[in-house]
């Protein structure tokens, strides 16, 4: 009985032209016009030194003088200008400089940036770490000055402030983050199926779910049989076009395979089932709760970065917990991860997310029709 529910429910998912135009043609379409405009900024991008002024008063301790020629020199870390401070301020103003360090001889040493991205990040590091080490030899050198030889020797052995090393075989560009967010986006795609699937179960919405309401079949395995159909067929449209991506656009998505369609098929399950408990909500119509769907599709794709580069970035710095909750995140992460790091453990987590949003959705989903009866039609 379930094998022939579950046919029918393939075939009519192959009927719904909108489902096909949506789930099938428009990704392949949007990552195709990506590729065009991208062009050869998919390469790999180099690690450059990191510009940066100098602003130092005379009698100013000299140390981090020495520290930031030793970085310029030996890891080639930064490139340093030393300008007076009128000079530095414009420098940062125009862009020519990342960040400025003013070395005062009553202040010490302080940082000046506009924005905060990698390169910023990496000078606030510096900093941090050199006033932890100088902090470090201040204590020793009051309480153990014999020790302060072997304390050097310690942190000589330790400091490394950049390594070069391959963590992936595969090119890294931010360009990526639109494809996996667009991956994410199409999984998304079958919430309108969840709703076109609780609609036909529904006796008060749609004639056929009044007609499985009276037929023999119990009605809750004909909702498996097409749950299962709907997510099936997302599944299958979803693959196409992460084969298409990465076979035909050659999109550089590394060597797991597996487990980028592993986490698209929990994205899909998660959609649809998102779907089906918008579609149970009250009495309004299909295309009221059709448009709910589509709404939180592209929100929750815009948020992983979608439509605006870096804004992933962004909602990370400045509302994380967005990203717990949000299915495309999770997706987009996932993907993400596989191409960065060498460990599963964000990938499992994004992973166990999907799959903790489906449970409530599903038990929500089911908490509202478990119990129903209709006294009339």
């Amino acid at each position: 009985m379930f094998l022939r529910l579950y046919k029918y429910g393939l075939l009519t998912c192959a009927r719904e032209k909108m489902m096909v135009f949506w789930s099938l043609l428009f990704p392949v379409v949007l990552g195709t016009l990506f590729q065009m405009s991208f062009g050869g900024t998919m390469d790999s991008i180099e690690f450059q030194r990191i510009p940066t002024a100098y602003v130092v008063e005379e009698g100013a301790d000299t140390s981090f003088t020495e520290l930031l020629e030793n970085l310029e020199k030996d890891s080639e870390l930064v490139e340093v200008r030393t300008v007076t401070k009128e000079e530095a301020q414009r420098l940062l103003k125009e862009g020519d400089v990342d960040g400025i360090f003013y070395n005062a001889k009553a202040d010490g040493i302080t940082l000046t940036v506009t924005e905060q991205n990698m390169n910023q990040s990496i000078l606030s590091s510096i900093l941090e770490q050199y006033e932890r080490t100088l902090s470090t030899f201040t204590n020793i050198g009051r309480e153990a000055p014999q020790k302060i030889a072997a304390a050097a020797s310690l942190l000589e052995e330790e400091s490394n402030y950049l390594r070069e090393e391959n963590i992936s075989d595969e090119p890294k560009s931010d360009m990526m983050d639109f494809f996996y967010a667009l991956i994410a986006m199409n999984c998304l795609m079958g919430a309108t199926a969840g709703v076109a699937c609780a609609l036909n179960f529904k006796a008060d919405l749609s004639d056929l779910g009044a007609r499985r309401v009276i037929a023999s079949t119990n009605r809750f395995r004909i909702l498996f049989s097409d749950l299962s159909a709907y997510v099936t067929m997302q599944f299958l449209y979803t693959s196409f076009s992460i084969f298409y991506l990465m076979y035909v656009l050659k999109a550089p998505f590394g060597n797991h395979l597996g487990m980028i369609l592993l986490i698209a098929f929990l994205g899909n399950l998660q959609s649809v089932f998102l779907g089906f408990f918008v579609g149970l909500l009250g009495r309004m119509s299909s295309t009221l709760k059709e448009g709910i769907s589509v709404m939180i599709m592209l929100v929750s794709s815009f948020l992983s970065g979608l439509m605006l580069e870096g804004m992933y970035r962004i909602v990370d710095t400045y509302a994380p917990v967005i990203h717990l909750i949000n299915p495309a995140s999770m997706i987009a992460n996932a993907l993400r991860s596989l191409d960065i790091y060498d460990t599963y453990e964000i990938y499992a987590q994004c992973a166990a997310g999907l799959i903790v949003l489906t449970i409530l959705l599903g038990a929500g989903a089911y908490a509202m029709v478990r119990r129903e009866r209709y006294a009339n039609i």
